[in-house]
This record gives C-alpha cells, structure tokens and sequence, in this order.
C-alpha cells in the first residue's frame, strides 16, 4: 500500500490467518472482541467452579469449544483433563468451568450446528445438586477425548472381565492385576514385592507390553493407569504415584463381603485362589476329598470347595502371600501329548 498502517492479525483456533488493513481498526478490533465467544461464556451451573489444575496430574489438553444450554453460542478456550474433573477455561476473560468425573452419567457422540455446519461433539449429562444436566465438547482429537472420558467414568470393571482377561495372562501378570482388582491401586514397589520382581522396570513391563495390551484386545481399553495423584473415593485418601484399575469399581466389587475366592482352569491343573484375612501360614491345614478343597486354620475357621473335575487328592502345591492363599491342583484324567 506503500505506507505503513494500522492492522489487525486474526488468530483462530491457534491458526493464524492474512493481516487486514482498514481504516478504522479499533473500532474493528472492539467489535470482533466483543462478538468473540471466548468472551461470552459463563458458569450459569453452581456446579461449575475455579479448577485447581495446577495441583492436579493433566491427563488431556487441548484447544477447543463448549456448550451449555445457557449458552446462545460455543465458547471457544481449552480444554482440560484431570483424574478428578474435566475443566473448560479461556486465557483472555478467565472465566472456567467445571465437572467432576464422578458426577458424570453419560457419554455419547452426538451431531450439533457448528459454524455453518453439523459436527460430532461428546455430549456430556452430569449431575449438579440433585439435578441432571448436559453439556457439549468440540476438539480436533475427539475420539481421544471421548475414550478416555469412558475409561475414567463408565468402563466397569467387573469379576468376569478380570476373569476374561486373566486367562491370557502369564503367572506373575495375573497376580498383579488381581490385586489391583482388590486393592484398586498400589504402588510400583507394593507390585514389585507381592510377585518378587528382580527390578521396577519388569513390573512396567508386565503393564505396558503384557496387561495393558491385553486388555485392549479384549474390551478396547488398557486396564492399568498410572496417575501422579488421585484421591481414592472409597477412602477420601489422596494418592501419590501409583498404578490404579482403570474404570469404576462394579456393584459387586464394592460391596462385597465375601472373601476372593477364584478357580481357574489351567489345562493340566486347576488354580484355586481364596482370600484369607487374619490367618497365619502356618496354621493352614489343606486337603482333598469329595471332589472338595478343604481348608482349616485354627478353631474357628474352616472352608470346602467344590472342585469342577477330578483332581489328583493327593498332588497339589500351595502357596500363601499377602492374604492369598493359592492351590495348584493336577488334573487327575489330563494327559500329555
């Protein structure tokens, strides 16, 4: 134009697009601001609050849009996912809101007018005081939003899918999920000694090379997370650096009063495991007879199992740690090829 003149750069969504020069650019620039909706959003439900994200582990970031039904148009800002919340905030206005994992009741892909066209979007109903109420997301990675949104809030976890996958473990991976599957979550070093492990770096890869892999071939997602920090809901108890069992605990598994008792069928032997709390080793007293387990410690204790097929009575191997008492018992009519 061949003199210098006052322009404005538009950038959106982080791409930046050709200066324009016109002859009044405030005038413009307070109108585009004022019409932007990163400007227009604001917590309407008494659900939403100020994060604390700075304390929190960031599982996902990313720029993109929401939507409340108070809303006349999707803000645009980012995006924020912890272990406890999902937070949606804009760096301009500072305005943010935010849901708890665990108030959230559903997930779904569901079509909404954006811009001048239809989109996917991860409808969200959540839970606020009592109420059901709904919210949308936009983000270029969205199936990644919306499986990790799944695995921390719907997936559930219950006895046969740990069974399922189980059978396709090795002995040591089978015993690390298992107490995860009862503990809910244990740090690398609690793994490293239930199972005798020679190195930190042999639990890891039993999780990410054996268990995880595993699990996502059998129901579509890992089973093992590892989280910097993540309060236990069951207990209120903040924990530090430790592998949890991904999803929400089943009905079953919260609550549970029976012991873990456990059969599997191992081709040439059947592996019984039984949770015995308060019992020492060396009051343990095993026998087979009538297709049964049976099992005393002290006075006060004593426990049959039916067996599912014809075992040798008198060749079986025990092995107790950490309250679980394992049984290998030969089959009787198994034969080698």
């Amino acid at each position: 134009m061949g003199k210098k003149v006052k322009q404005i750069n538009i950038v959106s969504e982080g791409r930046r697009v050709p200066y324009i020069a016109i002859k009044d650019p405030e005038n413009w620039k307070k109108v585009i601001e004022e019409r932007t909706p990163d400007s227009q959003f604001t917590s309407s439900d008494p659900q939403l609050t100020t994060p604390n994200s700075q304390s929190d582990q960031v599982i996902l970031k990313e720029k993109g849009s929401y939507l409340t039904p108070g809303q006349s148009r999707w803000g645009l800002g980012t995006l924020l996912l912890t272990p406890e919340k999902l937070t949606f905030f804009t760096s301009k206005s500072g305005l943010v809101g935010e849901i708890p994992l665990r108030s959230i009741k559903d997930l779904r892909i569901e079509k909404r007018i954006y811009g001048v066209s239809q989109s996917d979007t991860i409808s969200i109903v959540y839970e606020s005081f009592g109420e059901l109420s709904k919210a949308w997301i936009i983000a270029l990675n969205l199936e990644t939003w919306r499986k990790e949104l799944y695995k921390r809030v719907l997936l559930k976890v219950d006895r046969e899918t740990l069974n399922k996958i189980v059978t396709e473990l090795d002995a040591d991976s089978k015993e690390i999920l298992r107490f995860l599957y009862e503990h809910r979550h244990a740090r690398i070093d609690t793994l490293a000694q239930l199972i005798e492990a020679p190195t930190h770096m042999y639990i890891l890869l039993k999780i990410r090379e054996i268990i995880n892999p595993t699990a996502e071939k059998m129901i579509g997602y890992p089973i093992l997370s590892f989280e910097s920090s993540k309060v236990d809901r069951e207990t209120g108890e903040k924990v530090l650096f430790s592998w949890w069992l991904t999803g929400q605990p089943d009905q079953e598994h919260q609550e549970r009063e029976e012991p873990l008792l456990d059969i599997f069928d191992e081709d040439a032997e059947l592996i019984v495991y039984l949770e015995l709390l308060g019992i020492k080793e060396d009051k343990l007293r095993l026998r087979v007879a009538n297709n049964k387990l049976i099992i005393d410690a002290d006075k006060n204790y004593h426990k049959e199992i039916p067996i599912p097929t014809v075992v040798k009575a008198k060749s079986f191997t025990k092995r107790y740690k950490n309250n679980i008492l394992e049984v290998r018992l030969k089959k009787a009519d198994y034969q080698t090829v």
